[in-house]
């Protein structure tokens, strides 16, 4: 089994020297950048790098794309409404609304999908009459994260993709590059923090005094759905044992587990 990467060797200065070089190299080369935003502790921080870099050029914010699968935490839209407030930058919301619209007792029936539904669901090799509402099965999570961001990158014409994902998150996020060509659609991942570890992830975040989102107070380390992410411990997340524990044991090992065939779909 694949070891997850940990790039322990570099000073966080060094890290932050390499993700703005990588974050200028993109913004000279992309025309319709977009950072990926969900309000959470690495997002947060690549959208601060991408600040500081564009300030430093002179160049206006790229808009942030905000995947709303329809299960965040009221805190989560509340941060990212104050953010992008104060920070003054565009939000785009990602949402697959026809599948949203077609969700009933927490089930979404495949035939009462659209066309383009009903053949990401067979992609993902999904035979059943309808899944579950939730982010934790791969079709449930391509539908309503990949098939939205999908349709973003089409519909804005985005051609890069500013990311917060890191080496050491996950055996199948170990063999990421900085620059990352993708086919369907076409367009091209950037990722800046990919030797960040999570304890650099807070150190930024204090350094910098950026905001946090509320629930990394109240115990949890990794956020996404109100119904797939749990605490993991009653301190808050930076006062945790970091480097001795899995920062995702509060989500779905499920979905940890099926992180490769994700990836392989276009998650993240």
């Amino acid at each position: 089994m694949q070891e997850t990467r940990i790039e322990g060797g570099l000073s966080l200065d060094a890290k932050i020297a390499i993700a703005k070089i990588v974050i200028n190299d993109a913004l000279s080369r992309f025309r319709r950048p977009f950072v990926v935003w969900s309000a959470g502790k690495d997002s947060t921080v690549v959208l601060h790098l991408v600040k500081v870099v564009v300030e430093e050029r002179g160049m206006e914010m790229p808009p942030a794309l905000f995947i709303d699968h329809g299960q965040h935490y009221d805190e989560t839209y509340k941060m990212v409404e104050s953010v992008s407030r104060g920070w003054n930058f565009r939000v785009v919301y990602a949402r697959n609304e026809d599948a949203l619209s077609k969700v009933r007792d927490n089930k979404i029936y495949v035939r009462e999908l659209n066309e383009e539904n009903q053949r990401e669901v067979r992609r993902v090799g999904f035979n059943g009459e309808y899944f579950e509402y939730s982010l934790e099965t791969d079709v449930g999570n391509h539908i309503l994260k990949t098939v939205a961001m999908n349709q973003a990158i089409i519909r804005y014409r985005i051609d890069a993709l500013f990311t917060g994902i890191r080496w050491d998150e996950n055996p199948a996020r170990s063999r990421e590059v900085f620059i990352s060509p993708r086919a369907e659609p076409p367009h091209v991942r950037v990722h800046p923090i990919l030797p960040f570890t999570e304890r650099n992830i807070w150190e930024y975040t204090f350094k910098y005094k950026l905001p946090i989102h509320p629930l990394y107070a109240q115990g949890y380390r990794s956020i996404d759905g109100k119904y797939d992410s749990k605490k993991t411990d009653d301190r808050p997340a930076w006062e945790q044992d970091l480097e001795h524990t899995r920062e995702r044991a509060g989500r779905s090992q499920d979905k940890e587990g099926m992180m490769e065939r994700l990836r392989e779909l276009g998650y993240m």
